[in-house]
């Protein structure tokens, strides 16, 4: 039988050479999981210790002193490391994983885009009670896929300090793609302050980390470029909505360190390789707010996975992504050079960095920064309007737009004015395989410039085979994603968690399409638990499948829902502060 194991790989290599071995199952010889090539997680790993009496996984809790960015920190640590060690899986057997919670408070793992029973899914309140100090809770459950996952805390914000890791599940079957040799990139924000004072600054001052905001430079920049008259307009609206056009990230590089394996800009990771050989790169998200832009200047890459599904390969020069996706990429270096792994953070207060090498010590030159960019008219959903078009408004209609209209908490009036409408057929349905008017999905997102190199969208994302479930949807959700940014508060329509009577109903196996609609400034990635979400990109039987959906400020997003996981699932905003500020749901299954 195919066993589980914790896997050590140089995510924290610091701590396991101060004698931190991980607790876990398998050596490398008895797993019976590694592919025909002698290392496929680099030179400088090392596998966990442990016994072979079974496919089982333990894991320990604890939180721990611990240098990060060569400062004294107390992250969480999983099997003495934080982020956690990566736990490797196989598709086909049963999974089982012992947590001991070690700290003083209550603990969960979610793991995250997994399908498996509701009470395994690791949510408090919503699926298990949780681990109480002291305590070991076992997850058991089958794994029935493969690719790419990651997982997580899903109690307070202990994602936050560090509570999270890589999971990787081998196929049963061969891949439609082939390659020599692979690394995971685990990208997180980690900040030295108490996240609870992060979560009070962000309700006490709306902008509290934003340290590039415009100069009278930038208006006299604007005046020259679009006119008084369109840059007075663009200003009186964010004045009115006492919003900068520059809030593109809550919080900021002016806290945030950005680590790629837990490891600073300044310490330089390396992935190894040797010229000629086709690389597999495995990408996550992992942080609690940052969305990342990931190049690799002088190699071509192409998308072969998204969020653990394989896609249709994509050759790219960049990718954007959102918090809590993850993307598998192909690279195929030629020389015998390094190559930086560059992912600058979306708003440009920072990044992280990796170095692709074929040996040790070496480094590349990390590439030149890009400005933070402002959000336009397109963030509330007015697509297609130029400048002069927008000192053209109707004064009187821009006056009524209040700052707490637009920021989401009155998106029926903002709705009104803005929203494109999606065309109906006579039944009230989307018309088959007609993306929605309000879509953007040939955009990769605000301070992208699409002639500048060739970035994924999620337009390009276009599944290997068609999904099973081929029936037309019975009916149509639509969920408003909305807030307060100046208030911080944040909701699905209009009503915070706390405030909801009651779950989000799905009839078992029935077939729905789930609406999102974004009357917010910010993007939201928006997570299912328990069920795949298949994007409606216009990919007609191919759509891709999901279990994170990055919806831009004024978008409109569709996808189609299978509902075959009876039980009650979590359902939010995956950015940390807005899911605890109240963009949670449950969805009951029934």
């Amino acid at each position: 039988m195919a066993r589980s194991s914790v896997i050590t790989h140089p995510l924290s290599r610091r701590r396991l050479l101060k004698g931190g071995a991980a607790l876990g199952i398998g050596s490398a010889a008895a797993l019976g999981l590694r592919p025909a090539w002698a290392n496929p997680w680099g030179q400088t790993n090392v596998y966990a210790k442990g016994v072979e009496e079974g496919p089982e996984v333990a894991l320990a809790i604890r939180r721990e002193s611990l240098d990060i960015d060569s400062q004294a920190a107390r992250p969480f640590t999983i099997n003495g490391e934080s982020p956690g060690p990566m736990i490797r899986l196989k598709e086909g057997q049963d999974a089982v994983l012992r947590v001991t919670n070690l700290l003083d408070e209550p603990t969960s793992i979610h793991w995250h885009g997994l399908i498996l029973p509701p009470d395994q899914d690791g949510v408090p309140g919503v699926s298990f009670p949780g681990i109480a100090p002291g305590e070991t809770f076992t997850y058991r459950f089958p794994v029935r896929q493969n690719g790419t996952y990651w997982y997580h805390s899903h109690s307070g914000l202990q994602e936050q300090l560090g509570h999270a890791g890589p999971l990787i599940i081998d196929a049963a079957e061969r891949e439609p793609f082939r390659y020599d040799r692979e690394h995971v990139l685990l990208l997180t924000d980690w900040t030295f302050e108490d996240p609870m004072a992060v979560f009070r600054n962000l309700k006490t001052a709306e902008g509290y980390y934003n340290f590039q905001e415009r100069t009278i430079a930038d208006f006299f920049a604007d005046v020259r470029e679009k006119g008084f008259a369109a840059t007075a307009e663009m200003r009186g609206m964010w004045a009115k909505m006492r919003m900068s056009s520059r809030d593109i990230a809550d919080v900021t590089g002016s806290t945030y360190t950005y680590l790629l394996n837990g490891h600073s800009p300044e310490e330089n990771w390396t992935a190894l390789f040797k010229a000629g050989e086709r690389i597999r790169l495995r990408v996550i998200n992992g942080s609690a707010m940052s969305y990342f832009d990931v190049r690799i200047p002088g190699l071509k890459m192409t998308v072969v996975a998204a969020d653990g599904q394989p896609v249709q390969p994509v050759p790219i020069d960049e990718f954007r992504i959102a918090v809590a996706e993850t993307y598998d990429v192909l690279v195929a270096p030629e020389d015998d050079t390094a190559y930086t792994i560059f992912a600058e953070s979306m708003d440009r207060s920072g990044y992280a960095r990796a170095t692709l090498a074929p040996r040790e010590g070496m480094a590349a030159e990390i590439p030149e920064r890009r400005k933070i960019a402002d959000r336009g008219m397109e963030a509330m959903g007015v697509h297609g309007m130029n400048h002069s078009d927008m000192a053209a408004m109707d004064q009187a209609e821009m006056s009524s737009m209040d700052h707490t209209k637009m920021s989401g908490m009155d998106h029926a009036s903002v709705q009104g004015m803005v929203q494109e409408r999606s065309q109906m057929n006579a039944d009230g349905m989307l018309a088959a395989g007609v993306a929605q008017s309000g879509s953007r999905y040939d955009q990769a997102g605000i301070g992208i410039d699409p002639d500048e190199r060739r970035m994924l969208v999620y337009r390009d994302l276009k599944a290997f085979t068609p999904w099973p479930d081929r029936r037309e949807p019975q009916r149509e959700l639509e969920l408003h994603l909305t807030g307060n940014m100046e208030r911080y508060m944040w909701s699905f329509d209009g009503k915070k968690f706390s405030e909801v009577t009651g779950p989000i109903h799905f009839e078992k196996d029935e077939r729905l399409r789930l609406i999102l609609v974004n009357d917010t400034m910010m993007e939201h990635p928006i997570h299912l638990h328990g069920m795949w979400m298949e994007l409606e990109n216009g990919q007609g039987e191919l759509i891709p499948r999901k279990h994170t959906l990055n919806v831009k400020p004024g978008e409109r997003v569709s996808a189609l829902i299978t509902a075959d996981a009876e039980g009650s699932w979590a359902f939010h905003c995956h950015l940390l502060y807005h899911m605890d500020a109240g963009m949670f749901r449950v969805v009951k299954v029934a």
